[in-house]
């Protein structure tokens, strides 16, 4: 069974570490300093983080939901019973469910937005940079995607639910335009395994002006495996496959993508963020001339322009991005890159760390392990 969110369960080191501060003519050493802040946990209780970068971030466990200030103060808290509590965040809103359960909370900063009783299991949901909710739920004859509105949740007959009961296809991603008007569906036929199809629709009837189903375009993918697709903005959407990264306007019924980056290389790690994504390459693909080197950081804009790359000194462990700065983990070393492709620093541990995620644009830092986490600052060496 396939389930795809983002679960941050990590290895942390509290130590002050020095770093070196790159670009220009600087040359300031700076220290990776542990706060006064730490939060301590049970293993068994599956802790798990999220931040967008805005000095908070939110913490979830078995019993609940913590917002917490990069200052270490507890903001608010909600209190939840879940097994195994995944986060999946967009900006400032986040959904907390888990695998096969029957219920998702939304939350922005301020605290609940909304929850989602489900009708079916759920197996992948995203959510959109206002609070849209898309789910794909498993139902006894096949599945089920359901978008729920954050203005009225409940209204179950709001919208898109689109029961899927053919055996042989298999919906494998889907999310909703940051206005609430289109929806992406990405499906995989489960009998080959080789073909895929993206799908764009109305989510609402009322904007579909007599479209039957309301369907906009479906495009065909021979041979070929889209993994994510995501919305950027209300209209624009990126698709990931194993061979391209491609860009969409929902809108057209026709032209197909707007721009299409070709992979010459297997897919290391990839990661969208608000502003830009970035993918590193991993192994060249067979009887291509045009593979590239292996473990090369590159960073585009949403409208497929490169804007930067940087090269990496072995197998990447962690990608993110952030406010528009990238973190990329080798090792036992991370690096933070801005989007033009150049270092703003470096920091290595001397144990291993599993993840790292910032909480501002780029020097505080939460580094949260199996049992405790903290948050650490980049300041210069005090002399």
């Amino acid at each position: 069974m396939l389930f795809v969110a983002l679960i941050l369960v990590v290895v942390a080191l509290f130590q002050n570490v020095a770093v070196q501060l790159m670009g220009g003519e600087s040359n300031t050493i700076l220290q990776m300093t542990a706060t006064d802040v730490e939060i301590s946990y049970n293993f068994d209780t599956r802790a798990t983080f999220y931040s967008s970068g805005n000095r908070t971030f939110f913490f979830a466990t078995r019993d609940g939901l913590q917002n917490i200030a990069s200052t270490g103060d507890l903001r608010w808290q909600y209190s939840f019973n879940m097994n195994q509590p995944i986060i999946v965040g967009n900006g400032d809103i986040i959904a907390v469910g888990e695998p096969n359960g029957q219920i998702i909370y939304v939350f922005n900063n301020d605290g609940i937005m909304y929850i989602a009783n489900l009708l079916n299991p759920v197996l992948y949901y995203t959510i959109n940079a206002v609070g849209y909710l898309s789910v794909i739920m498993r139902t006894h004859v096949g599945y089920e995607i359901q978008v729920f509105n954050p203005a009225n949740p409940e209204d179950l007959s709001f919208g898109y639910r689109a029961p899927i009961n053919d055996s042989n296809v298999f919906p494998f991603s889907v999310d909703v335009s940051d206005c609430g008007t289109y929806i992406a569906v990405a499906l995989l036929d489960v009998e080959t395994l080789t073909q895929s199809r993206l799908l764009f629709s109305y989510v609402r009837s009322v904007d579909s002006r007599g479209i039957p189903d309301g369907l906009i375009a479906s495009y065909s993918f021979p041979n070929e495996f889209i993994f994510r697709v995501r919305f950027v903005d209300c209209e624009n959407a990126i698709v990931i496959t194993d061979k391209r990264i491609l860009g969409y306007f929902a809108g057209q019924t026709t032209q197909g993508y707007n721009w299409n980056i070709p992979l010459h290389n297997r897919l290391d790690q990839v990661y969208v963020g608000s502003n830009i994504f970035a993918y590193v390459t991993g192994d060249r693909l067979l009887n291509d001339p045009f593979a590239e080197q292996p473990n090369m950081l590159r960073i585009y804009d949403f409208d497929g322009n490169l804007t930067g790359t940087y090269n990496l000194n072995g197998r990447t462990t962690h990608l993110s991005i952030s406010n528009n700065t990238i973190l990329v983990g080798v090792g036992r070393t991370f690096y933070a890159i801005n989007s033009q492709g150049t270092e703003l620093w470096n920091y290595t541990a001397i144990q291993d760390v599993l993840d790292i995620m910032l909480l501002d644009s780029t020097d505080t830092i939460l580094l949260a392990g199996n049992t405790q986490a903290t948050i650490m600052n980049l300041a210069p060496v005090t002399e």
